[in-house]
């Protein structure tokens, strides 16, 4: 059985493409996503955004979120945008009607090498986030000069399910694990025994420290959180001969 965990609706998209390749799979979201404390003050804090000055996009959530209640909002021009990964872009993109910039490591660590080409010291940052992480942005970029502010777009509300809900097949399962938040949530509902035979897949090296951390001893680190990506790495996995899922 493959979980994933990653929010809606990224994660009921990768979710439905693999029971459509005939793999089972299933929706685990570990946080529910709701309006955040900043959205209502976003467009004041775009209006003051200047020339040379940055808007980060973190996450798909902020489009779904700036779009269902901010549908008249209005993006400056003279500033530059860019975005974690290929998703947040596009669909930050279809938002704004701006370009947004993504690096091809699309995590933290590949949009900072990627901001590395262009001086930031003194440039404002704006990054729009949910209620928690992204800590290595606001801290690098802080590093380098820049003064970063961060906006609250969207609150995650954890969801509880019963205890043994991953109890099952143990040693047939893959879980994908997107950000650190979800895998500290993932061990509300594990135990040694996933730890030791489970499988886990990851997006970045921030996440595969932790979980090696934790302890988990069958970690895969993929590049990119895209679902073609987790897609595509999933679809290998579940063929090898120790994780052939329909056995």
């Amino acid at each position: 059985m493959i979980v994933v965990t990653r929010p809606s609706p990224e994660g009921e998209i990768l979710t439905q493409r693999l029971i459509q390749a005939n793999l089972p799979a299933m929706h685990l979201p570990f946080f529910n996503i709701s309006i955040g404390d900043g959205l209502l003050h976003l467009q004041t804090e775009l209006n003051q955004l200047t020339p040379l000055d940055i808007v980060i996009v973190v996450s798909p959530q902020v489009s779904h979120i700036i779009k269902t209640n901010l549908p008249n909002l209005l993006f400056p021009a003279h500033i530059s945008y860019f975005a974690i990964g290929y998703k947040s872009a596009e669909l930050f993109k279809q938002l704004s009607q701006k370009n947004v910039s993504y690096p091809k490591q699309e995590n933290s660590e590949g949009l900072l090498q990627l901001l590395d080409l262009q001086p930031v010291k003194n440039r404002t940052i704006l990054i729009l986030r949910g209620d928690f992480g992204r800590q290595l942005l606001t801290e690098e970029l802080t590093q380098k000069g820049a003064k970063v502010r961060l906006l609250q777009c969207y609150r995650r509300k954890a969801i509880h399910y019963p205890a043994n809900i991953l109890n099952d097949y143990i040693n047939k399962q893959i879980i994908v694990i997107t950000s650190v938040e979800h895998l500290l949530q993932l061990d509300v509902y594990c135990h040694i025994e996933h730890k030791q035979h489970a499988y886990l897949m990851v997006t970045s090296l921030r996440i595969f420290a932790k979980a090696t951390q934790l302890q988990w001893q069958k970690v895969l680190l993929v590049d990119n959180a895209n679902n073609q990506t987790l897609f595509e790495a999933l679809i290998a996995l579940s063929h090898q001969p120790t994780t052939n899922l329909k056995n």
